[in-house]
């Protein structure tokens, strides 16, 4: 059940709920009569216009049948082929394919959030990668690197015959955020190193 389907079923178990509560407490309590609102809801219905009223039959007979379509549509799991024999093939699904092409690329310095997305094609796979990098680096080499990164791990790791391999930068970040990370994180090495000094001094 997807996430649409479940707001509906949770918005119609809930007036369920409180229509059960009201006619338990009208059992006892005697707050109205249901031949009363059943009286009401028909003469409203009679009162109204009636292509208003048949627009909101067909709005609601639009929506259940939406809900129903969605909950026998099942999203087919995309699946691209990386060899076929005799015996059998193998397939990896695209999303498996693409995480693993993404940590192949967080080795590489000056990469900053990789994203990849792997587009299947009769003869092979087209690469598409998205990231941010280090301010200052050469953009040209450093693309280049990633590329064939992306490519030879497709390849050998992988077992795809990669057509193609794109990549586009999404923004810089400046190095200093970096060093000082690193700065703060030597800080406590150096006050241990410093108070080990002063208690061998006063030893």
């Amino acid at each position: 059940m997807n996430v649409f389907n479940r707001i509906i079923m949770v918005i119609l178990l809930l007036v369920l709920i409180v229509f059960s509560i009201v006619a338990i407490l009208n059992v006892f309590i005697g707050m109205f009569e249901w031949s009363a609102i059943s009286d009401r809801i028909a003469s409203y219905a009679t009162n109204l216009n009636q292509y208003i009223l048949a627009g909101i039959l067909f709005l609601i007979l639009v929506i259940a049948l939406i809900i129903l379509i969605l909950e026998f549509y099942r999203r087919k799991i995309k699946l691209v082929s990386i060899s076929t024999d005799p015996s059998g093939k193998t397939t990896v699904t695209l999303k498996t394919a693409a995480m693993q092409i993404r940590e192949s690329l967080n080795n590489i310095q000056g990469v900053i959030d990789p994203q990849v997305k792997v587009v299947p094609r009769q003869n092979g796979i087209i690469i598409d990668i998205f990231s941010k990098l280090i301010t200052g680096i050469n953009v040209a080499d450093k693309t280049k690197e990633i590329r064939e990164a992306a490519s030879n791990f497709a390849s050998k790791n992988l077992g795809f015959k990669v057509l193609q391999t794109n990549y586009t930068v999404n923004g810089f970040v400046t190095k200093k955020i970096k060093e000082a990370k690193v700065i703060k994180e030597e800080e406590p090495k150096e006050v241990k190193q410093e108070e080990q000094v002063e208690n061998k001094i006063e030893y």
